[in-house]
């Protein structure tokens, strides 16, 4: 596991804020507790760092002038993902004070390969169960609810998050049914397995209420009703990614792949 410190990653420098441009691709994107994660268009600009570019706001990160937004582009430059599939980035602050950059907490993501779309957790602590444990998923070019095929199944290879410190990478299969407009699938690690249940397909996403969490390793369930929400992506919806929530947040899975 690579661990990156954001005092050496936004560096100890002057940071200059600037906002997108106008012509930036809108930014698709959910989030289980906006008081801790949103993603939005990145502002922060210096070290391996851009503007207009799929980022990231969590806690003790400034909010004025504006709102500064990490773009996930450049802290994968300075910590690249590591392990099976897509692999996963690390960034882990959970001490120290705001004036060095080390107190933005623990953050573990992916990107869904051959496309300009993040999923991943947040916890200040890097611990789950702490109460702030947040999943979230964002990215460029989501699929119009037009384009969305009609007919059909398709395949996707899915890959996610659930406190990856103590799970490992999730993998596993959706199956969506254009005709009846589902979306079936699980994905699982050692310990950790998430199943969807049946969510509908519509408006250029999908949602559900039928999620179960369990333990495979002692096929205990963890929690069930969760929740689940989330978007396709691709000129026809050749990739997706979401995020599922359960009443105990420390559940909480984020998600992504492509057919």
């Amino acid at each position: 596991m690579k661990f990156a410190h954001l005092k050496a990653v936004v560096g100890a420098m002057a940071l200059s804020i600037a906002m997108a441009g106008t012509a930036q691709a809108q930014i698709t994107s959910g989030t289980s507790d906006n008081t801790r994660v949103r993603i939005g268009t990145s502002t922060v600009v210096g070290g391996p760092h851009s503007a207009g570019k799929v980022g990231i706001w969590v806690p003790n990160l400034p909010t004025m002038p504006v709102r500064w937004f990490v773009d996930f582009e450049g802290l994968q430059a300075v910590s690249p993902p590591v392990g099976a599939g897509p692999g996963v980035t690390t960034v882990n602050n959970p001490s120290g004070t705001i004036s060095d950059h080390s107190k933005y907490g623990r953050f573990d993501f992916s990107k869904v390969d051959g496309h300009n779309v993040y999923y991943g957790e947040w916890s200040q602590t890097g611990s789950a169960s702490a109460g702030d444990h947040t999943v979230y998923f964002g990215g460029t070019g989501a699929t119009a609810a037009g384009s969305i095929p009609t007919s059909g199944t398709a395949s996707y290879n899915v890959y996610g998050l659930s406190n990856y410190a103590g799970n490992g990478q999730l993998s596993g299969t959706f199956n969506a049914n254009f005709g009846t407009k589902t979306l079936t699938g699980s994905i699982s690690s050692a310990t950790y397995a998430l199943n969807i249940g049946t969510a509908t397909i519509a408006a250029g996403g999908f949602t559900g209420s039928g999620a179960t969490a369990s333990n495979p390793a002692t096929s205990t369930t963890l929690a069930t009703g969760g929740s689940v929400s989330g978007k396709f992506f691709g000129s026809a919806a050749q990739a997706l990614a979401g995020i599922a929530t359960f009443s105990n947040r420390q559940y909480n899975a984020a998600f992504g792949g492509k057919q």
